[in-house]
């Protein structure tokens, strides 16, 4: 599902920044998400609704990114040396329902997000697992560690070796940190990049 959502921003990137129609935009990622998910349901001989799942996805080119968010998990960034959230999650009242891509109305649910990469070190994307260690609901903030994850890997070197120090220790990170703290799904996307003084 992040595959093809993703696929959508960066196929399409230059047309979705330049379009003011948010509306139809949703309609159609919400579409071609849908499609995908009714392929694989079809293929595995099982219902849509057993492909059910939210969606994050941030594409970047030149000096501008964009961002789309369905459901629960967490998309945040470091600009200016401060770290933003930029989509919590849609959990409703309840902490463990959210909006789905198969779910009815989630065109309506969808956030859309652009802007201008100026001052922006980085990304971070998290499923509602990894937001248990790394996001604090409440006051509805990132932990300092993800400012920590966006510099390390802005600041890691372009090609990592398969047993790499930096490898290494993301995975202890991961497996330490953030893994024994859920047992829901686990999953963080960071994008870093070297931001000239």
């Amino acid at each position: 599902m992040a595959d093809e959502g993703c696929a959508a921003l960066v196929e399409q990137f230059e047309q979705l920044v330049a379009r003011v129609d948010g509306g139809q935009i949703k309609i159609e990622l919400l579409e071609r998400l849908l499609a995908k998910v009714n392929m694989l349901a079809e293929r595995h001989g099982r219902d849509v609704q057993d492909f059910a799942s939210t969606f994050l996805g941030v594409a970047v080119s030149g000096d501008k990114f964009l961002g789309a968010h369905v459901g629960d998990g967490v998309i945040g960034y470091l600009k200016d040396g401060d770290l933003r959230v930029i989509s919590a999650p849609d959990n409703s009242e309840f902490t463990n329902q959210t909006t789905f891509v198969t779910s009815h109305g989630a065109a309506g649910s969808m956030r859309l997000f652009r802007g201008s990469l100026q001052g922006v070190t980085g990304f971070i994307l998290m499923s509602d697992g990894a937001g248990d260690s790394l996001f604090n609901a409440r006051t509805r903030q990132l932990a300092a560690a993800c400012e920590k994850l966006i510099v390390a890997v802005g600041s890691a070197p372009a090609r990592l070796s398969q047993n790499s120090k930096h490898k290494k220790q993301w995975r202890k990170f991961i497996d330490i940190r953030v893994r024994n703290a859920t047992k829901d799904d686990c999953s963080i996307g960071v994008f870093g990049r070297s931001v000239a003084s």
